[in-house]
């Protein structure tokens, strides 16, 4: 399949926040919404504002008239100045962002939305990914390599090269890999986006990097070689100047 490197549209992956695991830690009373909401499979949407101005309330009324019929769906509000929820501040350095501002937080911890100022109903319902999307955003966040596999069936295996490579000594510990049904109705716009094929007879893979980089699309029968050569090429290999996937 054609191999391009763009920025990854979906990606939200270049936003310097530190992403924490759902159910992480007790924080404050912000950070507990966040964790009960991940518990429901909900997402978070945390409207940071410093005060109740007209602002801050025209954000939390466009909030609750987007939301207001979603039960995958939770609002946070935290005030910046708030000792007791300094967690998710220095999360977001939300005392730097213009105000009021919304996050959204993805039940697995990942951040699908950062929004300062004013926020429109479609980027707020945009913001509620899809599981694949979320696990994705996640390990790019976490600024791992991510190997996104499209099954034709849920008794498809990974294919060998994407564990090859996943085994690698030069990659495993900064490797996640994500699987998906390629006919799950929820991952079709997120899988469209990514231009991955969803009618093939054998697994698809979309090759991404961080913060946001489109490696590739490859069938199946890719190899752990072609994998490290063209991470390589897009400059996202390691730093490491003897390593043989540079000079190759």
């Amino acid at each position: 399949m054609k191999n391009q490197r763009y920025l990854v549209a979906f990606a939200i992956a270049t936003v310097t926040v530190c992403t924490f695991p759902a159910h992480a830690s007790v924080g404050g009373p912000g950070k507990q919404a966040v964790d009960k909401a991940a518990q429901n499979n909900q997402f978070s949407f945390v409207l940071f504002y410093r005060d109740n101005d007209t602002s801050a309330q025209e954000m939390n009324n466009q909030l609750k008239a987007t939301l207001v019929n979603r039960k995958d769906s939770a609002i946070v509000a935290v005030k910046v100045d708030s000792e007791d929820d300094q967690e998710l501040i220095k999360q977001f350095d939300a005392t730097r962002m213009p105000m009021p501002a919304v996050a959204v937080i993805a039940p697995n911890g990942a951040v699908s939305g950062v929004f300062p100022q004013r926020v429109t109903q479609q980027q707020l319902k945009r913001s509620i990914v899809s599981p694949g999307e979320a696990a994705c955003l996640k390990g790019l966040q976490e600024n791992k390599i991510v190997l996104l596999c499209a099954k034709p069936t849920s008794e498809s295996k990974i294919p060998s090269g994407v564990e090859q490579f996943k085994t690698d000594k030069s990659f495993n510990n900064r490797t996640t890999i994500v699987s998906v049904l390629a006919s799950d109705a929820k991952e079709a716009g997120f899988l469209q986006q990514l231009q991955v094929p969803t009618d093939q007879k054998s697994s698809v893979v979309a090759f991404m990097a961080p913060p946001g980089v489109m490696i590739g699309v490859f069938n199946s029968d890719v190899s752990h070689t072609t994998l490290a050569t063209k991470l390589a090429e897009a400059g996202r290999c390691c730093e490491d100047p003897n390593c043989n996937h540079h000079h190759r």
